[in-house]
């Protein structure tokens, strides 16, 4: 969700600089489009790095067999 939100703002920010009327607001534009990219990678890192810092699943993988540990009285 906040990957696309960045990339939404690089998007309009490029489209802005197109349609600038000055070189200086070209400039600021294509600098913000640039750190919008930014925000989007990092993004994107963060949520990978979340799903590598969750806990592994409390049972192991169910392998036809009740779970290990469990008694099935």
């Amino acid at each position: 969700m906040e990957k696309a939100y960045w990339l939404g703002r690089k998007r309009a920010s490029l489209k802005l600089a197109q349609n600038a009327a000055s070189s200086e607001a070209r400039l600021v534009h294509y600098d913000l489009a640039g750190r919008y990219s930014v925000k989007a990678s990092s993004a994107e890192t963060q949520t990978n790095d979340l799903a590598s810092a969750l806990p592994c699943s409390i049972y192991p993988a169910r392998s036809g067999q009740g779970h290990e540990g469990v008694d099935d009285a």
